[in-house]
């Protein structure tokens, strides 16, 4: 059952060649948009219990933008865009991201980047 939408825009910066033949180090910034929006009374219900401050009360198909404010499910801070180290692969219509850590790091900090390459998606 789905819980969340979330729509994320921002901004992809290359920054390296990795270890990787020819994947890349990116960085991307969520500096344009960053909305939730639940699914499921259950989660609207929590988020009315532990993101309330600043926002709207939480209801099922009703989004609302979180972007550059305190959202404690998140770990967001006011004022601070979210921001993700990555690793991506492009090549053709084949483009390849990085599997989420195993351990359910979040891959906010540089350390914490990605090393390896999920299964190629293919554009159609």
């Amino acid at each position: 059952m789905p819980l969340a939408r979330i729509k994320i825009g921002g901004t992809c910066c290359g920054r390296a060649p990795s270890d990787r033949s020819g994947a890349q180090k990116v960085d991307f910034v969520a500096d344009e948009t960053y909305e939730v929006n639940s699914l499921a009374q259950g989660f609207a219900d929590i988020l009315n219990k532990v993101a309330s401050a600043g926002y709207a009360p939480w209801a099922v198909n009703s989004p609302q933008s979180i972007f550059a404010k305190t959202f404690a499910p998140f770990a967001l801070k006011e004022g601070t865009n979210f921001m993700e180290y990555d690793l991506v692969y492009l090549r053709g219509d084949c483009c390849s991201g990085a599997p989420a850590n195993i351990d359910r790091r979040g891959f906010e900090t540089e350390q914490n980047r990605p090393t390896n390459l999920q299964i190629p998606l293919v554009r159609k």
